[in-house]
């Protein structure tokens, strides 16, 4: 199972929010809910994809109406396993009475009704609806992305508004003539999960986010540290090609005996670092002196070379 279907399947393993049926209601029947009329009378029909978002109309119904739905179950295409359901009103009276609700908020005049949502928690539910019925998220593994994918214009814009009052801001795409909103940022991705209730999923994203930081970190560590045993491998054969050419030129025989000492341990020992070269020498000497003198030898063996 794919982290989209695993978070939408969170999600709908959870009652409805049932002191707002009626907000749960008009955004379900908003996003994938059609009209169509029988013998003068309305009936009102709830698309869903899965069996479980079916189930999840149909206990919102149930519950704010005391009326059970009808369920259909219809082939996505002929010889095929893959099902579609179908949540019917037939109940004349009951359509009406969603038809009124959905009036009374202007549920498709887009301006208005956002001007009806007058809570926080209705506009989390227009967010946890449209991304059940319409949206997606990417493993994270695999990178950040969530999108919805809305046919209409206004209902994507709806969608972006509502997203920027909690501070997520969206970016809005044409895409095969459907209108996506989508979110790249992780940070934001797990602002939107905390906000539609996907807390597992939520804590998912963290772990992978987490470890990805663990990751880039110990990389990071380890590039510098590469770096730095590059740049000491090549500083030590400068010093010890100089000092060598010292000593076939006979010259370090007549150095100070500071600079002799600290050539004599150089040559013996290539590839330690300044520091520990400094601790070998008695008394011992700090970084900035043992880089001193290797630097007055260094430049020795380049000036006998002009």
């Amino acid at each position: 199972m794919s982290f989209s279907k695993r978070c939408k399947k969170e999600i709908l393993k959870k009652e409805p929010d049932y002191k707002e049926l009626d907000m749960e209601l008009l955004a379900y029947l908003y996003f994938q809910g059609s009209i169509r009329i029988v013998k003068n009378s309305y009936q009102i029909l709830f698309k869903a994809s899965e069996n479980i978002e079916a189930r999840y109309i149909y206990k919102i119904i149930r519950e704010k109406y005391k009326y059970s739905p009808a369920m259909e179950i219809q082939n996505k295409r002929k010889f095929s396993k893959d099902r579609s359901f179908v949540v019917l009103v037939e109940d004349a009276g009951v359509s009406d009475k969603i038809l009124k609700l959905a009036d009374n908020f202007n549920l498709y005049e887009t301006d208005k009704f956002y001007e009806n949502l007058k809570s926080r928690e209705q506009k989390k539910i227009i967010l946890k609806l449209a991304f059940l019925l319409k949206g997606s998220i990417n493993d994270p593994y695999r990178g950040y992305n969530l999108e919805i994918n809305l046919q209409e214009k206004e209902e994507a814009l709806l969608i972006g508004k509502i997203m920027e009052d909690f501070s997520i801001n969206p970016k809005l795409n044409l895409r095969n003539d459907l209108y996506c909103v989508y979110i790249k940022d992780s940070d934001k991705i797990s602002d939107f999960l905390a906000i539609i209730g996907a807390t597992k999923s939520l804590f998912d994203l963290e772990n992978v986010r987490a470890m990805k930081s663990i990751r880039n970190d110990i990389n990071r560590q380890t590039n510098f540290d590469k770096a730095n045993i590059d740049r000491t491998v090549k500083a030590s054969l400068r010093q010890v090609d100089a000092i060598n050419k010292l000593k076939e030129k006979n010259i370090l025989d007549n150095l100070p005996e500071d600079l002799q000492k600290i050539a004599e341990i150089r040559l013996a020992y290539p590839y330690i670092s300044l520091e520990e070269l400094g601790k070998m020498i008695v008394p011992a000497l700090s970084k900035a002196k043992v880089n001193y003198r290797l630097q007055k030898l260094i430049k020795l063996a380049e000036s006998e070379e002009e």
